[in-house]
């Protein structure tokens, strides 16, 4: 291990060494941590500092500027968690002062209500005149309240943005993407996004000194427990309908900050929406809007239509230890010794997951309070206000091996509508017609039914819907439109049949339709995120890949996404163990004399490209086949604009385009769902065994497919082109 390398690793070591030993309390190995309750229950004060407010229960202080709306403090139990003075909404009202539009209010006084609740807003009226946020997002002409509210005895705190479109203004959008974000101080460095995102994190003088590689958020490491990897902030995306809680913790001081969603009705795109949710730095976000992946992006309000969104309450929850587990120098040793590949203290992972398990317990009891009675004034319904619609998806389809849908999802949303006529907002492959995983402009009400498909969505906002539902093992999706909700009122549908898409008899199958690649090889939860799979593709299939129908396993023999095959394997760390499979510490390292960090390159100009890659599935016929055949490509991603060509026994078959959604740049098994399907002329086929190829053409390693399910179908009643025989 080189001198560099030790230094990084030591110093991590000696903090938590330190931390340890002044504060942590003599336990055994064994004991388990706990969870600290505060004691307090003080009534809220609201504080009028001139230029700011300070809302504090005597848990949980807070203080907002009134010049911007954005929060220039987060005290919790005493102790400062961001590390810089201005943090919060991506858009917020300060520019509406150039116009004399912006306000500063006390919208809950508790001095009024016993010091129950407090909640302050800056509100920024522009007539159409100014523009609100200049950052990353892009800002909008909309009017922008934004309101932070403190409770009495909370642990954390709510905060929420209102838009408003009055139909006299200009055309505009949220922004570009729209967020909430917290930038925490350094002591945060454990992650816990998921089950399998729940680690300890690279220090930022790691990252100052890794080699950027192919864009400036992937750098690789040469220094710390993490060196010879990549780290890239894209890797820690995920499905904001699925994450109840996320976010950080400190692994010396035992406290944790997390974003719970009370609600996921303002989120655009619906359950399937992925987006960024922390990354390095210990930063955390909270996208209701993005075009990361495509998905939840359209939100245009053209000029003439009045328009609305709340977005939140979110909560910001704050958590901490009463008694940690403690580290041994046994377990510290073990971590320096594995440095690249680190094992990680046990007593780190225990900590850290009984502060993330309190906050999934908090998020189920956020959650069932929504909607919250005290948010007043502005469009956000009380539940009296809500309805709510029930019902049974019966599945009918004959070559089905059940009837059971598992992981069903079903919601409401607004009817497909016509958006803006733009580049970007055709990234969703529907030219300008926005449907329900693109949308951000609408509310949308989504649940979980039961494997018999039942199912109950309550808390809608009354008006007129399209029923969707989509479940694993069923290619497709169902719908049903001009569901009406009414207030206060159960619209009980009945039994509903569900009858999927066929085109003919199912010949055979790869794997299962649930829009993720998580069931095939490398695409589970433990690998998909990890940066470099379209790389170490070439050390997994030297030869690439061929499948045999009837022999083979999907979980095993089909891997997730095909790409090009990479040409140069100079990516590899000479020490690396297993380079093909090991999680980190696999990639060869370069100091930034030779690849300045503006180089926003760096080696991937030798390593990122590939020659063209064809996987081969072979399969038996008992017969030659008339009619058409038609080959069905579910697909959870794409990027590139090459295409992915169909062969059947050396003859062309058709070439499908795929819309990119950045699933393989942004190292992820679950894009946006897209199928594509090849129908040809069933002559194709004969008697014996059969070839079937999928070709990726040359390119950058990062285009290609990751792939969802493959069904092939023959039709023996109707020619390619629609004629009956």
């Amino acid at each position: 291990m080189n001198s560099c390398i030790i230094s990084g690793v030591r110093r991590l070591l000696l903090l938590s060494s330190l931390a340890l030993s002044l504060a942590a309390p003599v336990l055994r190995a064994a004991d388990a941590p706990t969870i600290l309750k505060p004691a307090t229950s003080a009534p809220v004060a609201l504080t009028d500092n001139g230029n700011s407010w300070t809302l504090d229960n005597g848990i949980v202080k807070i203080t907002v500027a009134k010049d911007t709306g954005r929060l220039s403090s987060l005290v919790y139990q005493g102790n400062e968690t961001l590390s810089r003075s201005s943090e919060g909404w991506e858009q917020y009202p300060g520019a509406a002062a150039t116009v004399n539009g912006l306000t500063d209010t006390v919208t809950i006084d508790p001095a009024k209500n016993g010091g129950e609740r407090a909640e302050v807003s800056v509100k920024g009226v522009t007539n159409g005149e100014v523009q609100l946020g200049t950052g990353v997002g892009g800002g909008t002409r909309c009017d922008l309240e934004v309101r932070y509210t403190l409770g009495k005895g909370d642990s954390g705190f709510y905060t929420y943005q209102i838009f408003n479109h009055p139909a006299n203004y200009p055309a505009t959008s949220p922004g570009g993407e729209s967020r909430f974000i917290n930038q925490l101080s350094n002591n945060f460095n454990w992650l816990s996004v998921d089950a399998d995102r729940n680690m300890a994190m690279i220090s930022n003088g790691d990252s100052r000194t890794g080699v950027v590689v192919h864009a400036k958020e992937q750098r690789i490491l040469s220094v710390g427990i993490y060196q010879n990897s990549v780290e890239h902030k894209y890797s820690y995306c995920a499905r904001m309908y699925e994450l109840p809680a996320y976010g950080w913790s400190s692994i010396n001081d035992h406290v944790g900050i997390w974003f719970i969603n009370p609600s996921n009705e303002y989120v655009g795109g619906g359950p399937t929406r992925l987006d960024l949710v922390c990354h390095m730095g210990a930063t955390m976000l909270d996208y209701w809007m993005s075009g990361h992946y495509a998905g939840g992006v359209q939100c245009y309000i053209p000029q003439g239509e009045a328009w609305n969104k709340v977005v939140g309450p979110i909560y910001c929850y704050c958590n901490a230890l009463q008694t940690a587990q403690p580290t041994t120098q046994a377990e510290l040793d073990t971590l320096a010794a594995t440095a690249g590949n680190p094992t990680l203290p046990a007593s780190w992972t225990n900590n850290a997951n009984a502060l993330f398990n309190d906050a999934l317990v908090k998020a189920k009891d956020i959650k069932a309070q929504w909607p919250f009675g005290w948010v007043k004034g502005v469009d956000y319904l009380q539940k009296a206000e809500r309805g709510s619609v029930t019902g049974q998806l019966v599945l009918k389809d004959p070559q089905a091996t059940s009837t059971k849908l598992p992981h069903l999802n079903i919601g409401l949303a607004h009817a497909d509508y016509p958006g803006q006529n733009s580049a970007y907002a055709q990234r969703s492959g529907n030219g300008n017609l926005v449907t329900w995983n693109h949308d951000a402009k609408y509310y949308q009400f989504w649940d979980k039914g039961s494997e018999d498909g039942k199912f109950s969505i309550n808390n809608i906002v009354p008006g007129t819907y399209t029923l969707h539902a989509f479940a694993d093992g069923v290619l497709g999706e169902f719908a049903q439109a001009n569901i009406t909700v009414v207030a206060g009122k159960n619209v009980d549908l009945g039994k509903i049949s569900w009858e999927p898409v066929r085109y003919g008899k199912q010949l055979w199958d790869i794997g299962y339709s649930d829009r993720t690649g998580g069931k095939f090889f490398k695409g589970d939860g433990a690998n998909y995120w990890l940066w470099g799979w379209p790389l170490r593709y070439a050390l997994l299939y030297p030869n690439d890949l061929t499948y045999t129908i009837g022999q083979s396993d999907y979980r095993k023999d089909w891997f997730f996404e095909e790409v090009p095959h990479a040409d140069d394997l100079s990516f590899v760390n000479p020490n690396a163990k297993d380079p093909a499979n090991q999680r980190f510490g696999w990639v060869k390292a370069y100091s930034v004399a030779d690849y300045p960090q503006t180089d926003t390159t760096g080696p991937w100009r030798i390593w990122g490209r590939g020659h063209a890659t064809t996987w081969t599935i072979k399969f038996n016929m008992d017969k030659a086949a008339k009619g058409s055949a038609v080959l069905r490509l579910a697909l959870a991603g794409a990027d590139g604009g090459g295409g992915l060509a169909i062969g059947v026994n050396g003859q062309a078959a058709g070439t499908v385009y795929p819309t990119a959604t950045n699933a393989l740049r942004y190292n992820t098994d679950m894009g946006q769902w897209q199928e594509k399907d090849v129908t040809f002329d069933a002559s194709m086929l004969k008697p014996g065994e059969n070839t079937l190829t999928l070709t990726v053409p040359a390119g950058e390693v990062t285009t290609g497919v990751v792939y969802d399910y493959l069904r092939l179908e023959l039709n023996e009643f109707y020619k390619p082109d629609g004629t009956r025989l």
